[in-house]
């Protein structure tokens, strides 16, 4: 596993980290212990509390009860879309923090995102309770995740130390914008989403012939030397790569970002996952990966 500094902090995080959310399938504390401990075998020294499961919690902390608390980032986040949404008063703010708290037996949190604040969320009273939660050391750091535009205003204010963000092979101007400006105020980020589903299942194959048209109509005249170029299938066809694992390899091509979130309780995947960070895209990927951004060239077509 490769580690990336977390910005100006002076913590390493690893390369990809994981969130643990109780949208995933229920499971007891033994089973998050479990989760937890082949995270850390694997070199992940960096979590993310998404929800309140008491059984999550528990797993949590009983995990890291052997564990100095340097040694590894937990971060939570509040207001997660697909849970129950919560505002973010001053008074839910710090009641949620304090009870990640007591339940886990941590000593602090490395950092506290709310997720897709919209333009009027967070009042001042709500601000000036994360900057106290921080200055106290419940909290070393103070974030905010999503993509939505109000994402950008709270960029702006320069009161909050981490952006945490979706990012993958196909992520536009508006990301690379958004993670441009975040630096530039002196923010970490965090990447997320690096396996988009639409990338989950191959494409329709491409024209694999080059055509002439006749008195008789379009016949074909040789093997398409391009054919597939423009498109995502190259994703399925690259021998001893996933498309999972290519996403993610081109992800930690982001150098701006501290460390790719991914989610999952599965101990294989979580080891093959870890094993990308230690290498590099075969040839050639990088640039099949600008032509497919740009869209379809011509002479190819799905099916």
């Amino acid at each position: 596993m490769r580690f990336r500094p977390f910005g100006h902090s002076g913590t390493a995080v690893s390369a990809i980290s994981l969130a643990l959310t109780d949208t995933q399938k229920r499971m007891g504390p033994h089973d998050w212990v479990r989760v937890v401990y082949n995270a850390l075998e694997n070199g992940v020294n960096t979590f993310e509390i998404v929800g309140q499961d008491p059984n999550m919690l528990d797993g949590l902390g009983e995990a890291l009860k052997v564990l100095d608390r340097h040694l590894v980032f937990v971060a939570l986040r509040l207001g997660v879309a697909g849970h129950k949404q919560l505002d973010f008063s001053s008074e839910n703010l710090a009641r949620s923090v304090e009870a990640v708290l007591a339940r886990t037996g941590i000593e602090y949190l490395d950092a506290v995102l709310l997720d897709e604040p919209g333009e009027d969320s967070l009042t001042p009273e709500a601000l000036a309770t994360l900057k106290a939660l921080r200055s106290a050391g419940r909290a070393r750091a103070i974030g905010i995740s999503g993509e939505n535009p109000s994402v950008d205003a709270y960029i702006s204010t320069k009161q909050f130390d981490v952006l945490a963000l979706p990012y993958n092979l196909t992520s536009g101007w508006t990301t690379r914008n958004r993670i441009r400006a975040a630096l530039d105020h002196g923010m970490t980020v965090i990447g997320y989403g690096f396996y988009p589903e639409e990338m989950h299942q191959p494409e329709g194959p491409a024209i694999p012939f080059l055509t002439k048209r006749t008195l008789l109509g379009p016949r074909p005249t040789a093997v398409n030397p391009l054919a597939g170029a423009g498109t995502y299938t190259f994703l399925h066809e690259t021998n001893g790569w996933s498309a999972e694992a290519i996403c993610l390899a081109y992800a930690l091509t982001q150098p701006a970002l501290a460390t790719i979130q991914l989610t999952t309780d599965q101990a294989e995947r979580l080891a093959e996952l870890a094993e990308i960070t230690e290498k590099e895209m075969p040839p050639g990927l990088a640039s099949r990966i600008e032509m497919a951004r740009f869209g379809p060239v011509v002479g190819t077509a799905k099916a």
